[in-house]
C-alpha cells in the first residue's frame, strides 16, 4: 500500500488527552470547497468543561482490565504520513489494519480529478483519482475508490450515500472530521487529518480501516478523536485500528479517546463495535467512552451498544488510557453487550 513502511499495524504510545468532546457541526457547504479551495473551519459548539486528566491519577469507575489475542512482536517505527508523522511504536500487534493493507493498492496510478467538489449526480464513481478539494456529497450511491482526497468528505441528508473503499482521506487542518456524518461506508481505507477521523450520527459502517494522525494546531484547544458520535444510531466499527495519536499541546488541546460516544445532541442506540484495536496513550483519559453519562442531556438514553472481541493495548502505564481502558458503558442498558474484549497481553477485560 502507499504511504509507509510495511507495518502490519501502527501502535502508538504518545498521544494527547482531553476529557470530553463535542460534535463538529458542519451542515452547509463551504463556498471555497465548491470551487476547489480550502474550506474555512466551522466552529463547534462549546466544549464541556473539565480538567485534563493526570495520567498517574486514579479515577473511580475505570475498568480493571481489557486484553488481546494477537501476540506482541518486535518493536517497529511508524513512518510519516501526508498530514503528520506517526509516533514511534513500541509494539506491533499483528492482524490489524495499518500502512500495509489500507489505502490505495500498490501499483495504482492516480490521475488528477477534474470533477466537481460538490457531488450532485447519483451513482458518481471517483476511481483512481487524486482529488485536491473537500467533497460534499449531495447524491445517492456515490463511490470513492482507490483514490486520494486532500480534504474532507462530508454527507448530511437522508437520501444521500457514499461508499469509500481502498482510499486515503486526508482532512488536513480542517476543524471538522475527515469523514462525516451519515449514510457512509468506509472499507480498507486510511483516514487521517481533521479534528476527528470519523464523526457519525446515523448509519455508518467503518471496517478494515486505519484511523489516525488527527490534526491539532499549536495554539488550538481542540478535542480530538479517531471516532466520535455525540448522539447516533445504526453505527458499525468492525476490525479497525483506532488511534488518536496527537500529544496534548500547551493550549490544552489533545485526544479525548480512540472512540467516543456521547449523549450531547441525541440518544445513542444500535452500535456494533467489534474486533477493533484500541491504541494506547497515557495522555487520553480513556481509550473508549461508551455513551452513558447522566450529566449530558441524552446521556442516559443508551441502548444496543454491543462491544465484542476488541483488543485494548496496555501501553506504558498498563491501562490503555490515563485512567483506564473504557468508561461510561452501561451494563444494565437494554441490548448492551460487553463480551470477549481483551488486553493486548491476552487477559480478559471486563466492563467498568
Amino acid at each position: 500500500m502507499a504511504l509507509g513502511a510495511a507495518l502490519t499495524v501502527l501502535v502508538a504510545v504518545t498521544v494527547g488527552g482531553a476529557v470530553a468532546a463535542a460534535r463538529m457541526i458542519d451542515r452547509d457547504a463551504d463556498p471555497a470547497a465548491a470551487t476547489g479551495g480550502t474550506p474555512e473551519p466551522v466552529a463547534p459548539p462549546p466544549l464541556p468543561s473539565g480538567p485534563l486528566p493526570e495520567p498517574s491519577s486514579p479515577a473511580p469507575g475505570a475498568s480493571a482490565g481489557l486484553g488481546s489475542r494477537p501476540t506482541p512482536s518486535a518493536s517497529a517505527t511508524a513512518s510519516a504520513t501526508g498530514s503528520a508523522a506517526a509516533p514511534p511504536a513500541s509494539t506491533t500487534l499483528t492482524g490489524f489494519p495499518g500502512a500495509g493493507d489500507t489505502g490505495i493498492p500498490d501499483g495504482v496510478q492516480l490521475a488528477r480529478y477534474s470533477g466537481p467538489c460538490t457531488i450532485t449526480k447519483a451513482g458518481t464513481v471517483i476511481d483512481k483519482r487524486h482529488v485536491g478539494c473537500s467533497l460534499l456529497i449531495k447524491a445517492k450511491n456515490v463511490v470513492i475508490k482507490s483514490s486520494r482526497v486532500d480534504g474532507t468528505v462530508r454527507l448530511e441528508g437522508g437520501g444521500y450515500s457514499v461508499r469509500i473503499e481502498d482510499a486515503e482521506i486526508d482532512g488536513g487542518p480542517a476543524q471538522a472530521p475527515a469523514v462525516g456524518f451519515e449514510n457512509i461506508t468506509v472499507l480498507r481505507s486510511e483516514l487521517r487529518g481533521g479534528q476527528a477521523s470519523v464523526n457519525c450520527y446515523r448509519n455508518c459502517h467503518v471496517q478494515d480501516s486505519w484511523l489516525h494522525s488527527q490534526y491539532l494546531p499549536d495554539g488550538g484547544d481542540w478535542h480530538l478523536n479517531a471516532f466520535l458520535s455525540n448522539g447516533g444510531s445504526d453505527i458499525r466499527l468492525v476490525h479497525n485500528t483506532l488511534s488518536c495519536d496527537r500529544p496534548t499541546n500547551a493550549a490544552g488541546g489533545g485526544c479525548t479517546a480512540n472512540a467516543s460516544i456521547f449523549g450531547d445532541f441525541g440518544p445513542n442506540t444500535n452500535y456494533t463495535i467489534q474486533n477493533n484495536l484500541f491504541v494506547a496513550s497515557g495522555q487520553m483519559s480513556y481509550c473508549f467512552y461508551g455513551g452513558f453519562d447522566e450529566h449530558k442531556e441524552y446521556g442516559t438514553q443508551v441502548s444496543g451498544i454491543v462491544v465484542t472481541g476488541n483488543v485494548f493495548q496496555r501501553g506504558k502505564n498498563g491501562k490503555c488510557g490515563g485512567y483506564g481502558p473504557a468508561t461510561s458503558w452501561a451494563r444494565s442498558a437494554p441490548g448492551n453487550v460487553w463480551r470477549d474484549n481483551v488486553w493486548s497481553d491476552g487477559k480478559p477485560l471486563p466492563p467498568d
